[in-house]
């Protein structure tokens, strides 16, 4: 008697869990082609759910129900597919930002959008697909515009004003490394490792008296790229008597985040990986 009264309170449990996950699913039919994805989710755990209950009439009945959904929300899912690409652009509208390429594989100005229609989730890269900045997205083209936008206003709001300033920072930062590395001046630095010493350079004095994560002041490899590219833009080159130069990364470098980085060339989303930055004297160019 107590061993059957278990398996009552058992199955209790279950209807009620199984109750609450039939719900959650009637509120996803609200926009079925939406939320394709997140059905199909829904649907194996309903199906996990409905595999504690005994053979019998009410299990047959949900196995049924769950066939004929799964294939509805396939075709929910090719019709997502289908809208997708009109989505993400109407989310983008009035940024200037302009859709590019086929999918699953879009371009979005600076950035590209691997899209796993199979998972339901995508993948924002900065430039091609090497540097990631963030995955497992929910494949919502609303809320992706939405991130795209997030991330493009940021690194115009806080991209570099003065070109000189940032440049004689630069140069700071590139003799530092040289003075570390044994290095004379003129001799090439990764730029990765010009990197953490722009990072150093930049934390504020509260940081030096206490270097605490509250008093540290982040400076992302993406913000490091397109400020050089703002410099690039700008036209400023050189800086007390010093000359920039920035060299390409071979191709075998490109696919390695500590060999180099990838930098805009232009608002469309072009752009060369360099590898290696150096400063040389500024060449007379009296007669």
């Amino acid at each position: 008697m107590e061993g059957l009264s278990g398996v009552l309170k058992e199955l209790a449990r279950r209807s009620q869990l199984l109750v609450k996950r039939l719900n959650s699913y009637q509120v996803l039919l609200q926009e079925p082609v939406a939320n394709a994805h997140e059905r199909a989710r829904a649907l194996a755990e309903i199906e996990k759910l409905g595999n504690g209950f005994p053979d019998g009439e009410v299990r047959q009945k949900l196995l049924a129900w769950l066939d004929s959904e799964r294939a509805q929300v396939e075709e929910a899912k090719s019709e997502f597919r289908f809208e997708f690409g009109k989505r993400l652009i109407a989310g983008l509208e009035g940024s200037g930002l302009v859709v590019r390429g086929q999918l699953p594989v879009l371009r979005i100005g600076f950035f590209t959008i691997r899209a796993d229609f199979e998972r339901g989730r995508a993948t924002i890269f900065w430039g091609p697909e090497i540097e990631e900045i963030k995955s497992g997205i929910p494949l919502e083209p609303v809320g992706l515009a939405r991130l795209v936008r997030s991330y493009q206003e940021s690194l115009k709001a806080k991209g570099v004003r003065e070109p000189e300033e940032f440049l004689a920072r630069l140069l700071a930062a590139y003799r530092r490394r040289c003075t570390a590395e044994g290095l004379a001046e003129g001799e090439r630095v990764l730029l990765s490792d010009l990197l953490a010493e722009l990072v150093l350079l930049s934390q504020p004095e509260s940081f030096r008296v206490d270097p605490v994560r509250e008093n540290f002041v982040e400076y992302p490899r993406i913000r490091f790229s397109y400020d050089l590219y703002l410099l690039k833009r700008s036209g400023v080159r050189a800086v007390a008597g010093q000359e920039l130069r920035l060299t390409v990364a071979n191709f075998d470098a490109t696919a390695k985040k500590s060999r180099a980085l990838w930098v805009p060339d232009s608002e469309e989303g072009d752009g060369t990986y360099y590898s290696y930055i150096a400063f040389v004297p500024v060449r007379s160019t009296g007669a």
